[in-house]
């Protein structure tokens, strides 16, 4: 039953911190497409009280655990819940503009550019599950 399995999958993952999550993200940064962007989006977990500022430069997302910063392209405020289905791809670009979950300040195209730099479906996140 792929229901259970991915219950079984969600619950685990509730569990693994987010620079994992944001560790795959920079894994599967398209360099070529990414190569003359620069932006920065501060990611604020509501629930967590945690924000990581990620910036793309030179082709390269980095990411650090701090408060937001001013200036940046986009800011996005969600819950790690909602966050973690963006991540096995059970909520799409649809579901992040009009869940209750989530708060977009800034530019939604800017933070819409960036999740488009990103290669591999969100779903495959590469997680041992035997």
């Amino acid at each position: 039953d792929k229901g259970i399995a991915r219950d079984i999958l969600i619950d685990m993952l509730q569990h693994t911190p987010i620079e994992r999550f944001l560790e795959a993200m920079a894994g599967s940064l398209n360099g070529p497409k990414a190569a003359d962007v620069n932006l920065t989006i501060n990611l604020v977990f509501s629930d967590l009280k945690e924000s990581y500022v990620l910036r793309v430069e030179n082709a390269v997302l980095h990411f650090h655990r701090k408060p937001p910063v001013t200036g940046a392209n986009a800011t996005l405020t969600l819950t790690k819940p909602f966050f973690l289905q963006m991540m096995t791809g059970q909520a799409g670009a649809q579901a992040l503009l009009t869940s209750g979950e989530t708060r977009i300040g800034g530019s939604t195209i800017d933070l819409a550019r960036f999740f488009a730099l990103l290669d591999k479906p969100t779903g495959t996140f590469p997680i041992v599950t035997r």
